[in-house]
This record gives structure tokens, C-alpha cells and sequence, in this order.
């Protein structure tokens, strides 16, 4: 590696002053000497560095888990759409700070394809902040408690991609919704949002003390929204239950056998008595 090269690694170690000084103590020292070995120093430095960094942004993501798009059978559910899934997977509307929903039943993948998504994005050196939504709710609870409520919105704020899963399901306090609200307006100048949830979207108005709230806080989670609709057989489910096929005439000898047996305990207690 040249002297240039040197220096560009100087530079990404934060050592502005080693990379300004290095030509002239080169010329200093009159060292026309290989410079591949502290090329190869330097690139260990950087590496370990990168590696250090990544695991603290896993670490503060609090991840339950780390799935990947490739450990994901496809083919298992032919009705995902991919395409958008895999659009989103490039992770080019974190800086645009746009929004993400995953909807559809429980167990199609939802939660796995955002927590990818969400790793993807750690990797590629965002900051990512995931929750479910009962976690959020938790936290933002503790935080108004202590004292702690702005702590809580810098960490989110600062981070460049939420992930907040299973919305939809807890009820949420005044003084919460009006946070959460506030969370939410606060978000399209700042972070992307990846948002999972098995409920319908009529149903969400539920977890709100009043429509009004409700309203507001939806109507922002719509603004410039990839929507992805899951369909389709229960992944989560893949392999452990198989449920038999019945007809309706399959029923009718349980039936009789119930009513069979019905009658012989009636006879058994006819004679005790």
C-alpha cells in the first residue's frame, strides 16, 4: 500500500494529526521502506474497531433474536410478496425516515422479516431501537415514574430505524397515548419505523383512551407507508401441527360413542342405586 493509502487509514482511525505528519517524518527519516506491514496493522485496528461498534449497536437494539432473510423458506408461504419485503430489506427508507407495516395474521413472518430488516440495518452502522409495543408501553410507564422521559425519547430519536411489534394488542393509559403521540410526531424528522401487527387496522382505535388521541397517533403511522400484507399459511407453525381433514361425517360416530357412553354410566348408576 502507498503513502496515500496509509494516510486514508489514519484518517478513519480518527488520527488527523499521524495522517498530516505522515509524508514529512517519512521524509524526516528518509524511509523508502515497504509500508505493507503497517498497511496490514492499521486494517486490524480499523477491523476490530468496525467489530466493537456492530456489537454495541446489537447490544442497544436489545434484538429478542437475530433471524436473516435467507433462513427464511420462502417457498414454505408462495403469498408473501417478496419483492416489497426484499425492497425494504435495502434499507433505503431509513434516511428518508419512512415507515414500514407488516400486517396480516399471527406467525406469517412478520416479526422475522422486521427483526432482519432491523439487523440489516445495524450492520450497514444505524442505530436501531426495538420493542414490542407492551415493552414501549412498559418503558415509557417506568420513565414518566423516575423521571426519566427524555433519556428514553433521546435514545429513540436518536436512532435511526424503530422496530415496534405487535401493535395493536395493550390498552394504553391517557398519559401514555399522549407520549406515545408525541413519540410518533417527533419520528419523521429524525428515525424510520418498521411496525408489525396481527390486529385490523379498524381495531387500533381501541388502545386509545379517547378517538381523537387515536386518530392522530394512526393517521401518522400511515404517512408515506409501505403497507405489506401477509397472507397465507402460519410459518411459526411450519412442522409442528397437522391438522387431519374432517368431513362432516366424520363427526357422527364421536357422536355415538359419546352418547353410548353416556347411557352405560346412566345403567352403571341405575344399578348401584
Amino acid at each position: 500500500m502507498n503513502v496515500e493509502g496509509i494516510r486514508q487509514q489514519l484518517k478513519a482511525l480518527k488520527l488527523p494529526t499521524a495522517a498530516g505528519e505522515l509524508e514529512a517524518v517519512l521524509h524526516q527519516h528518509q524511509q523508502a521502506v515497504d509500508l505493507a506491514w503497517v498497511a496490514e496493522l492499521l486494517s486490524r485496528e480499523i477491523d476490530a474497531r468496525r467489530e466493537r461498534a456492530l456489537q454495541r449497536r446489537l447490544m442497544r437494539a436489545n434484538f429478542p433474536e437475530l433471524p436473516t432473510l435467507e433462513a427464511f423458506d420462502w417457498s414454505f408461504n408462495p403469498k408473501l410478496d417478496r419483492a416489497r419485503i426484499e425492497a425494504l430489506a435495502k434499507l433505503d427508507f431509513v434516511p428518508e425516515h419512512r415507515i414500514g407495516l407488516f400486517l396480516g395474521e399471527a406467525g406469517l413472518g412478520k416479526t422475522h422479516f422486521a427483526l432482519a430488516i432491523g439487523v440489516l440495518a445495524v450492520r450497514a452502522g444505524h442505530r436501531v431501537f426495538c420493542a414490542s409495543t407492551k415493552k414501549l408501553i412498559q418503558r415509557l410507564e417506568a420513565a414518566l415514574q423516575q423521571k426519566t422521559l427524555d433519556r428514553l425519547f433521546q435514545q429513540m430519536l436518536s436512532s435511526e430505524l424503530w422496530i415496534i411489534d405487535d401493535w395493536g394488542l395493550v390498552h394504553m393509559k391517557r398519559e401514555i397515548a399522549e407520549e406515545v403521540f408525541d413519540l410518533f410526531d417527533r419520528r419523521k424528522y429524525s428515525s424510520a419505523m418498521l411496525l408489525t401487527s396481527n390486529r385490523e387496522v379498524e381495531t387500533w382505535g381501541e388502545m386509545f383512551p379517547d378517538p381523537v388521541l387515536a386518530n392522530a397517533t394512526i393517521d401518522r403511522l400511515f404517512d408515506r407507508a409501505e403497507i405489506v400484507v401477509f397472507q397465507g399459511t402460519s410459518y411459526r407453525l411450519k412442522g409442528r401441527i397437522t391438522l387431519p381433514s374432517l368431513q362432516p361425517g366424520d363427526l357422527a360416530p364421536a357422536a355415538k360413542r359419546k352418547k353410548a357412553t353416556a347411557s352405560a354410566a346412566m345403567d352403571r348408576g341405575r344399578r348401584m342405586a
